[in-house]
């Protein structure tokens, strides 16, 4: 139950981060600019990003490793309250990636060493995070929408001084203390199916981490403001407990390729409501297919990751897998979507991200379905 409440209060923060560009065009920002600040500083933070999964697999110290990362942003959290300067804010936004993006797959990696055997179950323990998002995401934006978008920042600290208590109570890796070589890391970038799955994930996430950049400024666009964006997320955030909640009876039951091909077609049916349908009531349906192409496929992603990394390169795994999903990706996906939303308007962005991602998933559904015939010839 504490891994339960520990993902329901910390994803609060999630929530709070789902305001950033708000602030940032409060400030004077203009979309561009946003995707700079968004990106810029994460070029360079992701290239310490695997130096802290190689720290915990190599001295089995996730807690303190946690530790260290939450309290470097909180640090650095309540340092934007204090500039509104685009070269002050770049340079917060590189210090907030370093410590914050490490932060999930630390603590999906302890989950798993929690759960060893049994890590089909992730989406059962994911999901309180989901819950937490959702109950608190329009209750933020509409005190933000009362107030000041600067305060978001004071919320997202206090609930990381809650996340750093519940840290306190999680259990330790079951995993035996075994120093591993150095060397040997370099063994989990030479799997094919790893490298082939992460490039995927890499072009269906810049799309959705270009969504997540300038979603807010299309609703805004449209005539919306805080408390709207507070519901449209608050129904994405509730499609995705149920993706969660049936996530292991999925895998279970489903091989990879369908599994593949029914969070490609997500993403294209999303994106193609978003470019032909901008109407308030079309864009927060659209937000529950949220429960596919975000809760199905990161939870798929997890186990996927963790099966081929192994138990001595959890750790690492999760942590090369995040820089993908939400390091590398939102880089790519901030800086294209920003230049795109500038010259040609949100509608054009969605329907170039809905190519894409039909091109993407196709490739990748043909690769998987080859690689299963094969693996079905030499059986037989």
């Amino acid at each position: 139950m504490t891994f339960k409440l520990y993902n329901f209060i910390f994803y609060i923060t999630m929530a709070a981060f789902g305001y950033f560009n708000i602030y940032f065009q409060d400030t004077g920002l203009d979309s561009f600019q946003i995707g700079l600040v968004n990106a810029i500083p994460r070029i360079f933070a992701l290239l310490l990003m695997p130096f802290w999964g190689f720290l915990t697999d190599y001295f089995h110290e996730n807690k303190k490793v946690l530790f260290i990362t939450m309290i470097g942003t909180m640090t650095t959290v309540l340092l934007f309250p204090q500039t509104e300067t685009f070269k002050y804010l770049m340079l917060l936004m590189f210090f907030y990636t370093l410590f914050q993006n490490p932060i999930i797959p630390l603590s999906d990696s302890l989950l798993l060493d929690y759960l060893g055997d049994d890590s089909s179950n992730y989406g059962k323990f994911r999901l309180w995070g989901s819950a937490g998002y959702m109950l608190s995401v329009s209750l933020l934006g509409y005190f933000l929408e009362s107030t000041s978008s600067v305060n978001l920042f004071y919320v997202y600290a206090a609930v990381l001084v809650l996340s750093i208590f519940l840290l306190i109570f999680l259990p330790k890796s079951k995993r035996e203390i075994e120093v591993l070589n150095p060397g040997d890391f370099k063994k989990i970038f030479k799997k094919k199916r790893l490298l082939y799955f992460l490039f995927f994930v890499f072009i269906l996430q810049t799309a959705m981490n270009a969504n997540y950049s300038y979603f807010p400024l299309y609703i805004v666009d449209h005539g919306g403001g805080e408390f709207l964006l507070g519901i449209a997320l608050t129904f994405s955030s509730a499609s995705e407990i149920l993706a969660f909640f049936f996530s292991d009876k999925i895998i279970k039951n489903n091989k990879f390729s369908k599994i593949i091909a029914v969070i490609s077609a997500g993403f294209i049916v999303r994106w193609l409501l978003l470019s032909f349908f901008p109407y308030n009531l079309m864009i927060l349906l659209s937000q529950l297919l949220h429960s596919i192409t975000f809760g199905l496929f990161f939870a798929v992603g997890v186990d996927y990751v963790d099966q081929i990394s192994g138990e001595k390169f959890r750790a690492t795994g999760q942590n090369i897998y995040a820089a993908v999903f939400m390091g590398v990706s939102a880089i790519s996906g901030s800086l294209v979507g920003g230049k795109i939303y500038q010259v040609t308007g949100g509608e054009r962005m969605y329907f170039f991200w809905a190519l894409i991602s039909a091109a993407a998933g196709t490739v990748y559904f043909l690769y998987l379905l080859r690689k299963e015939r094969e693996l079905k010839t030499n059986a037989d």
